[in-house]
């Protein structure tokens, strides 16, 4: 993952490096094992097919704002896209079809590639072999600058781009996460939980809690997972067993 290079008008020269490797990517013949495996969802797609289906899926912000090219067609109406620009640059979104989850599930086409490997040897569904948590952005305050501008700018069609990048988003930052967590969207406070609850930390409990009185349900079950996952760190023993 890399640096913003604007959602809106992109640096020609900070997005050349992705639209150059998922050219020699297309430009490559795609693997027989990994088309028309629709039995495990697996089915890649060659250049023409993905910019066919690119430009069906175009309205959506997630592909727009971050610049998305279709990998494959599973017949499940689930995709992963390759992100060209915004900050998640060469990473791969999860975009399924029937959940709000839509998370940037691989840093990298070459991460994505080994997960496809891992399906066809396995016989196992591509979704399945996602990493057991979405990767961390590797600089949060990068990303931490993206979000607050999509929440400065206030565009409702942009919440799904903000809510997917929190699942990325290292719970460092108590300004953001209060932001996020009293954001009418309670979707975000949920997500905000779920960080906190995956990397929790003592100095977050305040946040956890706040989430956990939440009028929403799923929100408030969110926070109480995440004071939980707090709580257990302050049970854990020690190397004498002390606690």
């Amino acid at each position: 993952m890399t640096h913003p290079t604007g959602s809106d008008h992109p640096d020609p020269a900070a997005i050349a490096p992705f639209i150059a490797e998922l050219a020699a990517y297309f430009d490559r013949p795609l693997n027989p094992d990994y088309v028309g495996n629709f039995d495990i969802e697996l089915n890649l797609l060659d250049r023409a097919q993905s910019e066919e289906l690119t430009t069906i899926l175009q309205d959506g912000s997630l592909v727009t704002i971050h610049g998305g090219v279709v990998l494959d067609d599973g017949n499940t109406s689930d995709h992963h896209l390759y992100l060209t620009r915004g900050p998640f640059a060469g990473g791969i979104l999860f975009l399924p079809h029937d959940s709000d989850f839509w998370n940037v599930a691989f840093v990298s086409l070459d991460a994505f590639l080994d997960a496809v490997k891992s399906a066809w040897e396995t016989n196992t569904w591509l979704s399945d072999n996602h990493p057991p948590t979405t990767p961390l952005h590797r600089d949060p305050a990068v990303l931490g600058t993206f979000i607050h501008d999509l929440l400065d700018r206030d565009e409702e069609r942009e919440e799904c781009v903000i809510q997917s990048a929190i699942y990325s988003l290292a719970p460092v930052d108590p300004d953001l996460l209060m932001r996020l967590a009293l954001h009418p969207n309670f979707l975000y406070a949920e997500a905000v939980a779920g960080q906190i609850a995956t990397y929790p930390a003592l100095a977050l409990r305040p946040l956890a809690q706040l989430c956990s009185e939440h009028k929403v349900g799923q929100v408030a079950g969110a926070g109480q997972r995440a004071l939980a996952a707090i709580d257990r760190l302050g049970s854990t023993p020690g190397p004498d067993g002390e606690v």
